[in-house]
């Protein structure tokens, strides 16, 4: 892969990275305590239901922040864009889809 591609892609995991940092910093400023709230115990409930959706979502964007951490690891070291499985390069549709992607469609259920 040539070096102006790469760095498109490394431009959108910068993105990408600081798009998952300012949502997980603004879900941590919310409500403190989801039991804090005026109302009945159906108010409530849903405001626990809430957080621990927010807390769902946390948990998959860091393992997200995690992939593309590593992807740019791999631009760094020299091995992006290459599948982890079979070495041949992986299809640029599939990285403008998954920047993070570290398998070819072939492997990318493994």
């Amino acid at each position: 892969m040539d070096q102006k591609k790469i760095a498109h892609f490394k431009e959108r995991l910068l993105e990408m990275e600081k798009e998952i940092l300012e949502n997980i910093q603004s879900e941590s400023y919310e409500d403190e305590n989801p039991f804090d709230v005026d109302g009945d115990l159906i108010d409530k409930a849903d405001v626990l239901s809430s957080a621990s959706l927010t807390e769902g979502l946390s948990a998959s964007q860091k393992k997200m922040l995690e992939e593309i951490r590593r992807a740019l690891q791999r631009i760094k070291d020299g091995t992006y864009g290459v599948c982890q499985v079979c070495g041949s390069e992986i299809e640029e549709e599939r990285l403008e889809a998954i920047p993070y992607a570290d398998k070819c469609k072939k492997h990318m259920g493994r």
